[in-house]
């Protein structure tokens, strides 16, 4: 429908400018025309009104008397027609009209020619011809006082009247004419035939411009027609393509948005695109809504101070989507992100996009929340007694050799409490050990709820622990030791009763080892209870 538009369009332009153009083209050869027509007109009118002139100077003297030519006769129409001068000279009157009928005969030449009459004529010669007729009766109907026609024998007639003055009235107020009638006039004719060759050559021409016109136009409107017509295929191309690329988008779009994965278009630093399992795990219906909402996707990231290898909004001042680019390859990157009370982690991965004028970054973010789950627990197991559920010797091996690193990085304090339950053996031997194990869960319950929330306490090994005190050094370590053996001291066994520990407490000297740390509290231990027992021996 649009398209037949066009072309009724392209139609019409091409009517109106063909026929604006003959218009104009008409116009100025009738204008040329005219000219030439007015050309003719102007030279009768010139003839015309030399007669006339000539004739009102004749009237105005009343006739004029000429010596008359051999043979020639008097007007016999005019009254005084002859003056006897004397017996050798007689003259002859002349009145303008007979006037104007000689001079009519000695100028008709080839192409030129004029005449007086008169529709009541005086003297018969100046009878009417049928052109003078017709031009007299138009000049008396209309009252204008010239007329004219073009014949098709290259000729052309013109009429001017003659109109009654007071000197005229002499000789034809017997006519019955009074001031102001027509009684008559002077026929002019003119040779037309260079008028009709020019206007033939205007009409050729007129008519060879209109035939270039409308070839031009024709030739125009025909581009514009290809041009359409190319447009179209284009369009139809450009519609088709835009339709598969918009079914491919659709389809993919689906396939996105189906994903189980967040993915999230970047552009720099702004998102400008997130799949629907993103949205909808947000709570948000598009990506502007949840840009009216967060500045920054990263506002979603939880903040966990204890593990570099999760992403924050900045990262050693670099903003996440640089450095997981840069680090996703070496480090095990993760996010962690709290929905509905419930800690999810995802894994990120960002991939380049170049595109003709910038590049993107895709990222996808693959929930990994039951597998780190899992190897959390399965780290916890790994690294934690399975009685009494403290940190296990090799954890705190680990633990130990972090907390020595930090004691040197920030110049403080670090101490270890070594312990061990008095008599255990007997315990064992007495009551069985599943009574003895139930002791080891009591000594690791005490030591939980006695020692700082920083603290760390491990089982090290059969009835023996060790504690590590951050930003305490020996003496306050010491009384930490002393509190624990109190406590102990004083709680009731369940069918064991009263039982005993000793304990020994060293501080960390910068440099050292974690042998030589840990033999020294070992060897502190060993004096507390060589020299008694129940007992805080500090090195």
């Amino acid at each position: 429908m649009i398209n037949l538009k066009k072309y009724i369009l392209l139609i019409t332009i091409l009517t109106i400018s063909v026929f604006g153009l003959f218009y104009h083209i008409d116009f100025f050869s009738e204008k040329g025309v005219e000219q030439q027509k007015q050309i003719l007109i102007k030279q009768a009118q010139t003839h015309f009104y030399d007669q006339v002139n000539t004739r009102k100077w004749v009237a105005k003297h009343g006739g004029v008397y000429i010596i008359p030519l051999e043979g020639e006769k008097p007007n016999p129409y005019l009254r005084d027609n002859i003056l006897k001068v004397d017996e050798n000279l007689t003259l002859i009157k002349v009145n303008p009209a007979w006037m104007t009928r000689q001079l009519s005969e000695i100028s008709n030449i080839k192409g030129f020619h004029f005449r007086i009459s008169s529709l009541i004529p005086i003297n018969p010669n100046n009878q009417a011809t049928a052109f003078e007729r017709r031009a007299l009766k138009y000049i008396e109907k209309t009252d204008i006082r010239e007329y004219y026609e073009l014949n098709n024998n290259a000729e052309f007639n013109f009429m001017g009247a003659l109109v009654t003055t007071k000197d005229c009235l002499p000789c034809h107020k017997h006519q019955g004419y009074v001031l102001g009638d027509i009684r008559g006039g002077i026929s002019i004719s003119l040779d037309s035939s260079e008028y009709d060759s020019v206007t033939e050559s205007i009409e050729n021409r007129a008519i060879i411009l209109k035939l270039l016109a409308v070839f031009f136009l024709l030739s125009i409107t025909l581009l514009i027609y290809k041009q359409l017509r190319h447009s179209e295929k284009l369009q139809s191309e450009v519609n088709r393509r835009t339709q598969e690329i918009e079914s491919t988008k659709q389809l993919l779009q689906q396939i996105i948005d189906t994903d189980a994965s967040f993915i999230v278009l970047a552009d720099g630093q702004n998102i400008v695109y997130a799949n629907k399992t993103i949205l909808e795990f947000a709570g948000y219906h598009s990506i502007q809504e949840f840009r009216d909402k967060h500045e920054h996707l990263s506002d979603m990231f939880e903040k966990v101070d204890y593990n570099s290898e999760f992403i924050q909004s900045y990262n050693d001042d670099v903003h996440w989507v640089e450095y997981l680019r840069r680090e996703q390859d070496s480090k095990n990157l993760k996010v962690r992100i709290k929905k509905d009370g419930v800690h999810r982690y995802f894994r990120p991965f960002a991939k380049d996009i170049k595109t003709d004028d910038k590049i993107l970054h895709l990222v996808t973010f693959d929930e990994i929340t039951n597998e780190y789950v899992k190897i959390k627990k399965l780290e916890h197991m790994a690294s934690t007694d399975v009685l009494t559920k403290l940190f296990n010797r090799s954890k705190l091996n680990d633990v130990l050799e972090k907390e020595m690193a930090l004691s040197e990085a920030i110049s403080s304090p670090l101490s270890i409490v070594f312990l061990d339950i008095d008599h255990f053996k007997r315990v064992n031997d007495t009551h069985g050990h599943n009574i003895g194990d139930k002791v080891l869960i009591d000594i690791a319950n005490i030591i939980s709820s006695t020692t700082r929330k920083g603290d760390i306490a491990a089982r090290w090994g059969g009835e023996e622990f060790m504690i590590t005190l951050q930003s305490t050094d020996a003496k306050h370590a010491g009384i930490l030791a002393e509190k624990l053996r109190v406590v102990v001291e004083e709680y009731d066994f369940d069918i064991v009763g009263k039982l005993t520990i000793s304990l020994g407490v060293t501080e960390y000297i910068n440099h050292e080892s974690e042998e030589n740390f840990v033999k020294r509290v070992d060897k502190a231990l060993y004096q507390a209870k060589d020299s008694g027992r129940n007992r805080v021996v500090i090195i």
